[in-house]
């Protein structure tokens, strides 16, 4: 058996418990049990179970930034179009969040857990930084450190929104889409 399969069991097993039960049921004991390996071999890829969550919200986390990359090469001219990129990425954002098995479980575990919670804000930090150089290179940013502050709250603001929307059954899903999209391009404040 492979090192990359083993520890991709363990990953996979944890992002199953995490979607079926929840953040609370993670344990080593449950993961070792649903990856039918021995605990030793957990602790062999992780020092604890917070280090194999780590890993899978940097997962998550760069999933995000793939999104928002996906875009970098747009020119945007106006308002409308700015509206129309920030709905595409509040969209995405949200289908890779409801595609990544346990996604909902690491969005909390991530703004919950002190211990965990610098993953998403570095992310953040990162992402924000790629949406200043975004607006600089094409001529809309006038104060990088405002933008990079805007950038930040927007991010937070589309992950409440992905976050509200697992907790209330998807419920008026385009809606609270577009909602956040509009806020957002308010909170840039480019046009």
């Amino acid at each position: 058996m492979s090192t990359t399969s083993t520890k991709q069991r363990l990953l996979s097993a944890a992002q199953a418990i995490l979607a079926e039960s929840g953040l609370a049921a993670v344990n080593s004991n449950a993961i070792v049990e649903r990856a039918k390996v021995t605990p030793p071999t957990f602790y062999h890829y992780f020092k604890n179970k917070k280090a194999l969550l780590r890993e899978l919200g940097e997962e998550l986390m760069l999933a995000q930034t793939r999104v928002l990359r996906a875009d970098t090469g747009l020119r945007i001219a106006n308002e409308q179009e700015m509206f129309d990129v920030t709905l595409r990425f509040v969209t995405n954002s949200f289908e890779r969040t409801v595609a990544f098995e346990g996604g909902f479980a690491l969005l909390v575990a991530l703004r919950a857990l002190p211990e965990l919670a610098d993953i998403r804000l570095q992310s953040h930090a990162d992402m924000a930084m790629l949406i200043v150089d975004f607006f600089d290179e094409q001529g809309l940013c006038k104060d990088r450190e405002d933008l990079l502050i805007r950038a930040r709250v927007g991010l937070e603001t589309s992950y409440a929104a992905n976050e509200m929307l697992f907790e209330t059954g998807f419920e008026n899903r385009e809606k609270i889409h577009r909602l956040t999209a509009e806020a957002i391009v308010r909170i840039y404040g480019l046009f």
